[in-house]
């Protein structure tokens, strides 16, 4: 983003700044900085000296570097609070809804099991719905994988370990090896499946979604019944719920590393 034009204010400049800073991966010296604004050294300069006088951005004397101040992380923390996740994630499950019409699902993560908190149904007369507070194990669900595979390798292991694999379907995945090969698969596809692995005629889909710190708070979820959509109509909405997926972890402050 260049300086150009009168829309270049002052405030859009330090929300620039603000946003370069939390996209780094630690802290930065001011001559990156620069380079990665594209403003000028003497706009740069004074942003910083604004920012780092009202406490958003930290100034390290002994690295010379500089990072998102304390003030930021405190608002992030006020939002974070007060935030209902069925609330922020509700526009993109009517999204995927009107788009593909089977049930959408919103659940979280409570140690070894999903709960279900949101749904969108579907409006075909036969449907598959997950009763609302209803547990699963996230062994034999999408969802279930999709907040399991994006945590810290250590805690993926500790769930691999604890889980009992009760055998739900013939396709019910029934130890911690391949429980933790289709985490792997589910981090380098984006996605989890449930392929008839709860229940023999529901499939779905399930993708992450990211807070502010990079960590799976929740995750949204396509069910289909297995005679109504084929398994290759399922795995091609994929990208339209990563999409929205991401649309929510970006309203709670999630920062996409790409």
């Amino acid at each position: 983003m260049a300086e150009k034009g009168p829309q270049s204010s002052i405030l859009t400049k330090s929300v620039l700044v603000l946003e370069t800073l939390g996209k780094a991966n630690g802290a930065i010296r001011y001559t990156d900085l620069v380079t990665q604004t594209k403003l000028s050294k003497s706009t740069t300069h004074r942003i910083l000296s604004i920012l780092t006088s009202e406490g958003m951005v930290h100034y390290d004397e002994h690295t010379k570097t500089y990072r998102l101040g304390m003030r930021i992380m405190e608002w992030a923390a006020h939002i974070w609070r007060d935030f209902d996740l069925r609330e922020v994630s509700l526009e993109e499950m009517q999204m995927l809804n009107s788009e593909t019409g089977e049930n959408i699902n919103l659940a979280i993560r409570d140690n070894l099991d999903i709960i279900y908190m949101n749904r969108v149904e579907s409006f075909k007369p036969v449907r598959a719905v997950a009763t609302l507070g209803a547990r699963a194990s996230v062994h034999c669900t999408g969802l279930g994988k999709a907040l399991s595979a994006h945590l810290p390798e250590a805690d993926q292991i500790e769930i691999a370990e604890a889980l009992t694999y009760e055998k739900k379907t013939d396709r019910t995945i029934l130890d911690a090896k391949e429980f933790l090969v289709r985490l792997e698969e589910t981090r380098r596809h984006g996605f989890g499946m449930d392929d008839c692995e709860f229940r023999d005629e529901i499939r779905c889909i399930a993708a992450p979604i990211f807070d502010f710190r990079g960590m799976p708070v929740g995750a949204l979820s396509i069910s289909t019944l297995v005679f109504r959509v084929p398994r290759d109509t399922l795995l091609g909405w994929a990208p339209k719920l990563i999409a929205a997926a991401k649309s929510v972890s970006r309203k709670i402050g999630y920062v996409d590393p790409e």
